[in-house]
């Protein structure tokens, strides 16, 4: 195991004009963690998923994915 996480997700948040897609969701994810999303309808699965797989920009956050060289690169300037 490292001594770092996989992902790291700052205070993402994502806004439709004054509504609310998702809002300051933080986590980090380790190598060999699994990691599940759950929650009620319309409340943000889907918009964090499509924040993460660089579908949507988010309107505010950060989410970092660990190169195997150890340099952190920010998700939305990879794709």
């Amino acid at each position: 195991m490292t001594d770092e996480p996989l992902l790291r997700v700052s205070a993402l948040s994502k806004f439709y004009g004054s509504r609310v897609g998702c809002e300051t969701v933080s986590f980090d994810l380790w190598p060999g963690e699994v990691l599940a999303v759950v929650g009620e309808s319309g409340s943000g699965k889907t918009t964090l998923l499509n924040c993460l797989s660089t579908r949507l920009l988010p309107s505010s956050g950060t989410a970092s994915y660990r190169m195997r060289d150890g340099q952190w690169r920010e998700l939305y300037r990879m794709s």
